[in-house]
């Protein structure tokens, strides 16, 4: 039954608008050739290794002494180790199933069926046989059974991310729909579930160490007389992994481009079905839709660290986007004219990708893509959501899932909407007066005096807002250099992934090409660094000094310097905890390349939860304080929390490498930088604010 909330569809389509050209099927046989390719050499691999142990068996050792019983006995190990090295990697092929989606019923979801069961028949592709939805930005098809899929036709499977239908109209739903559907379509998607396999094999082999290489490594390091055979397959096992990571590079060069084919026929099959306009302004929408998204995460996150949850986020979310919704339209409306028709969405220089299309070719690509020829079709700008049954409870489950699979927490007590829209309100209200400052305080700290060299800072001034400004002008000039560096740092990022046409980048007279790109950015960190150290300490000194005296003047000196000894408290402990998280990784880059013993790892352990547990000497600093409310954060127990669960670090005991406690540490130590990170620019909004309102 066709769904009443199905957008209409361009009429006169050129015929062979979704044909396969000639680069595609070229693309493709040269893929399959290197998969057939592949498993040959798989497959003689194994068996010939197979041979090697049957002969290591059978072979006639001769006359029977300690040495050839040895002999024997090292070369059927050695044979049966290569073995099980190259037939080890088929059973870690697992049909691997997204934990963070449900399962919908099609009884209970018929017009959303419907819906899809017609972009189906329009098509041309298979129905699925399973419609999913998860929380995130996304849309894809995938195998009902990766494995089976080798081998038997299996059946597709769609996902819906709710996270789109917030963020997009009902045309542009249903374009980016058609493009998945466009890939149920493509026989090349047996293509790529052979290559998703043959890359799993390879990258295990060549990357991957499990209980083999330690038994290995254990075998490697007994008696001479025993070891001799498996030092003998060790460089074996070299030669094999360096052979198949060039097969790997090879493999993966040949999906690359084949993908590239699929994502633009993917395209030409969601213009058949919505016009050139629909896919393209989904992609427009769905970056800044990620972001939302991503934000709305972030603050559902940060409220459930003071036991605040609330139901529906999507909520939250539609309103954050119709926040910015005429700001959206604004935008839209200054997008010049494309000649071809339409709206030019992306320029040849804008080659930003939203996540859920991170691994697809360029925007702009794809827009002219899209619109060779360009296809004209009405758009429908209403929600995607009235094809939904009872949103609020979707919407409701797919939070508590949020809560459940990202966050490991299980909500205990809901708060209103108004309350959370309130928290969201409080973490964002400093957001414009940091933008005010160019987000200089985002990437640096803030150098604030010692407070005695503040309190007898002099400056003389005419007015105080005149004297503002003149900063602000100065501090345009600090951050100019490090914005030329960022744009370079984006285009060596854009050259490393292939997603730019430009070919090279030059800085400070040399030309970074692919092959040295990693250095050319290495080298634009480590200006971008020092700008950040060392430019801004005499604009901070005159910048404190100025909002000081003039706080002085209206007997409100007292509390600013509190916010900043406060600040400084902050901000020692930030670069303790970065300090700690660097030391530990370099220790253990140190002990990952050196030979070391036993005693050495225990000692090194030791050290770990040494330095861990001592955060709480720093962290009992902020009792020391005078504590100014920041937005969140009403007191010093809150501020411990923000910054580590229950506002402690747990002492551990007992060794922490075989018990996994070690990645706790460090991702705790990193969860902690973030939230330390955060707590910073609440701060230092919080000063800005104060000084702000010095001069209203």
């Amino acid at each position: 039954m066709k769904s009443k909330h199905y957008p209409k569809s361009p009429t006169n389509l050129p015929k062979g608008l979704t044909s396969l050209p000639p680069s595609y099927q070229f693309r493709a046989t040269l893929a399959v050739l290197a998969i057939i390719l592949f498993f040959i050499l798989y497959v003689t691999l194994v068996i010939a290794l197979g041979y090697l142990v049957r002969y290591a068996f059978v072979y006639d050792m001769g006359s029977v002494n300690k040495i050839t019983i040895l002999l024997k006995v090292g070369s059927v190990l050695g044979a049966v180790m290569l073995f099980a090295f190259a037939l080890k990697f088929i059973f870690k092929l697992k049909n691997h199933k997204p934990e963070n989606r449900k399962k919908l019923d099609k009884n209970k979801q018929k017009e959303l069926w419907d819906f899809v069961d017609e972009i189906c028949k329009e098509t041309g592709a298979p129905k699925p046989k399973n419609i999913y939805v998860d929380p995130d930005v996304n849309a894809y098809v995938s195998y009902s059974n990766m494995w089976l899929s080798l081998f038997l036709p299996v059946k597709k499977e769609l996902t819906i991310g709710l996270g789109i239908v917030n963020c997009l109209n009902m045309s542009e739903f249903k374009a980016v729909i058609s493009h998945e559907f466009g890939h149920f379509a493509q026989r090349s998607m047996k293509i790529g579930s052979y290559i998703i396999s043959a890359n799993t094999i390879i990258h295990d082999m060549i990357f991957s160490r499990d209980k083999w290489d330690e038994l290995l490594d254990t075998w490697r390091a007994s008696d001479i007389r025993l070891s001799f055979a498996a030092w003998m397959i060790t460089p074996v096992i070299w030669v094999i992994r360096q052979v198949l990571n060039l097969f790997y590079q090879f493999l993966n060069v040949m999906y690359s481009s084949l993908s590239r084919e699929m994502e633009f026929n993917a395209d030409k099959v969601a213009i058949s079905t919505s016009g050139s306009d629909a896919i393209i302004s989904a992609l427009w929408k769905l970056d800044e839709g990620f972001v939302k998204w991503n934000s709305a995460t972030n603050h559902l996150y940060l409220a459930s660290q003071k036991n605040m949850y609330v139901k529906n986020v999507y909520t939250h979310n539609a309103l954050d986007i119709k926040r910015d919704l005429q700001n959206q339209q604004d935008i839209l409306k200054k997008l010049p004219e494309d000649k071809r028709g339409g709206k030019q969405y992306f320029s040849n220089h804008n080659n930003s990708k939203v996540s859920m299309y991170a691994s697809h070719p360029p925007n702009d690509s794809r827009q002219d893509n899209a619109k060779t020829p360009y296809i004209a079709c009405e758009i429908d700008e209403s929600s995607p959501w009235k094809i939904f049954i009872d949103n609020n409870a979707l919407q409701e489950e797919l939070t508590e899932l949020i809560y459940k699979q990202y966050f490991g927490k299980k909500p205990t007590y809901y708060v209103e909407a108004e309350g959370f829209e309130n928290f969201i309100k409080a973490e964002t209200q400093d957001k414009a007066l940091l933008e005010e400052y160019d987000n200089t305080f985002e990437n640096r700290f803030f150098n604030i005096p010692q407070i005695n060299e503040i309190i007898e800072s002099k400056v003389v001034y005419n007015t105080f807002k005149e004297e503002i400004n003149k900063l602000k002008k100065e501090l345009k000039n600090l951050t100019k250099p490090i914005k030329e560096i960022e744009v370079k740092m984006q285009l060596a990022q854009q050259i490393a992934d292939g997603t730019t046409k430009a070919k090279f980048f030059n800085y400070n007279g040399v030309d970074y090409k692919k092959n040295n790109v990693q250095k050319g950015y290495e080298n634009l960190i480590i200006d971008r660094e020092k700008l950040f150290k060392e430019s801004f300490i005499e604009w901070d000194k005159s910048f404190i000094a100025l909002n000081y005296n003039e706080a002085k003047k209206k007997n409100k000196e007292n509390h600013l310097l509190n916010l900043y000894k406060q600040h400084i408290t902050l901000t020692d402990f930030y670069k303790e905890i970065v300090a700690t998280k660097n030391g530990i990784l370099e220790k253990l880059d140190t002990i990952q390349n050196t030979e070391v013993t036993e005693e050495d790892v225990t000692r090194f352990g030791g050290t770990v939860k040494n330095v861990y547990y001592h955060l709480n000497h720093h962290l009992k600093k902020f009792d020391e304080i005078t504590f100014i409310p920041l937005p969140n954060i009403e007191n010093v127990k809150e501020l411990k929390e923000a910054i580590i669960e229950n506002g402690e670090y747990e002492k551990y005991t007992g060794e922490i490498f075989e018990s996994g406690k070690f990645n706790q540490i460090l991702n705790l130590i990193e969860n902690s930088t973030l939230s330390c990170q955060r707590i910073e620019q609440k701060s230092i909004g919080s000063i800005l604010a104060f000084q702000n309102s010095l001069h209203d």
